[in-house]
């Protein structure tokens, strides 16, 4: 009778110890707390304007502290995710990542048609995916 209390005891602790493991798990791996204030905030994403904003303006929209000086805090806030060119129209995307959770893809364009820019390289696309 006492070995099979002891049995029962040590199935309700292995257990209640997995599904706290389990939890936490999910906990730490849901957590996306975001990069901080070099990142890109729900509110600085609704000043973007497709069709009007250059990369000088979307760069001092995001980075108004000027974090992105360092190497290392811009690399941990924003990454290239693709560059094309067509009839020297040259597309670039890229992610931003948020300040508090989510990223934003934002896709920049430029007009390379008479050997120079013709225009600044203006957003032409963005989407927000969870920005807080």
């Amino acid at each position: 009778m006492k070995n099979n209390i002891y049995k029962k005891w040590y199935f309700w602790l292995i257990l209640v110890t997995f599904i706290f493991i389990i939890l936490l798990l999910i906990f730490i791996l849901n957590n996306n707390s975001g990069v901080g204030t070099a990142g890109i905030s729900k509110d600085e994403f609704d000043e973007i304007t497709i069709g009007s904003t250059t990369n000088f303006e979307l760069n001092s929209i995001i980075d108004q502290k000027d974090e992105w000086n360092d190497d290392t805090v811009y690399n941990r806030c924003v990454e290239k995710i693709s560059e094309s060119s067509e009839n020297h129209i040259y597309t670039y995307v890229y992610k931003y990542y948020g300040e508090k959770g989510g990223y934003a893809i934002i896709t920049l364009q430029a007009d390379y048609t008479n050997g120079y820019f013709y225009n600044d390289v203006i957003v032409t696309k963005k989407e927000n995916h969870n920005l807080k």
